[in-house]
């Protein structure tokens, strides 16, 4: 898994590489000094995103936190495994600079036609904003409590009862195989945050990329509590994430 990443990180990388040229081309080159200068700011903001989000990949895979205590979207007490803000906070920045381009375009181009468009653009651009003022996204983790499994990321939630909870596969993502039917979902948004994996019938695939520990972690911790109720009645404790910490 962990030469793949690096694989496609480093193919990402190149292609950032060249976002980020032919972006530097446009602004020095075009003739139309306005529509170069706003091509080009629109691939160098695309490109130095995208070099953040490889570079903090690459970085993540080798200091994942660790698991922890916390408090479970139910409320419960909870062995959690909480998901990285940072591509979370990239998913807010990005469209900042992207409405922001478009609002600068809108000022420095002449025809009310391009104006307009611009000024579209940005609300376009703004609009996933609205859910995380309104406080509807989180990034989350996965929490495991003595009734279940919760899972958070962005603006969807559910929640898993141990029974319903047949095994766990690691990987990215994460599968959890099912004894039943799959957890009826909460979404606290309309049409946006809503990235969730999918998975086939009777699998729930959990988003594992930046979770606080290695899918293997996630799923030895999982398959353990399936198999051994007495460890279920003691998570949310921090003998628990002790105990694990040592044996990892």
């Amino acid at each position: 898994m962990t030469n793949r990443r690096t694989g496609r990180n480093a193919l990402y990388g190149l292609g950032y590489l060249l976002l980020a040229l032919l972006g530097v081309a446009l602004v020095v080159t075009a003739g139309d000094r306005t529509l170069g200068l706003l091509s080009g700011l629109l691939l160098l903001v695309l490109a130095a995103s995208g070099f953040v989000l490889v570079g903090f990949d690459w970085w993540y895979a080798g200091h994942r936190p660790g698991l922890t205590t916390a408090t479970a979207p139910s409320g419960r007490p909870a062995t959690a495994f909480p998901r990285s803000r940072v591509p979370f906070v990239m998913s807010v920045v990005v469209p900042v600079l992207l409405a922001v381009w478009a609002l600068a375009g809108s000022l420095l181009v002449e025809h009310v036609a391009a104006r307009v468009g611009l000024l579209l653009l940005a609300v376009v651009f703004a609009s996933p904003l609205v859910a995380v003022v309104r406080g509807r996204v989180a990034p989350g983790g996965l929490y495991l409590t003595p009734e279940g499994v919760e899972q958070r990321k962005e603006a969807v939630s559910w929640s898993l009862p141990w029974d319903r909870v047949a095994g766990v596969v690691p990987g990215e993502p994460l599968a959890l195989v099912l004894n039943g039917p799959p957890p009826d979902q909460v979404v606290r948004t309309r049409w946006l945050w809503r990235r969730e994996p999918t998975g086939p019938a009777g699998v729930v695939a959990v988003d594992s990329r930046y979770l606080a520990e290695r899918p293997e972690v996630v799923a030895e911790l999982v398959a353990r509590c399936i198999v051994h109720p007495p460890l279920r009645e003691r998570l949310g404790t921090p003998e628990v994430v002790a105990e694990i910490r040592r044996e990892g």
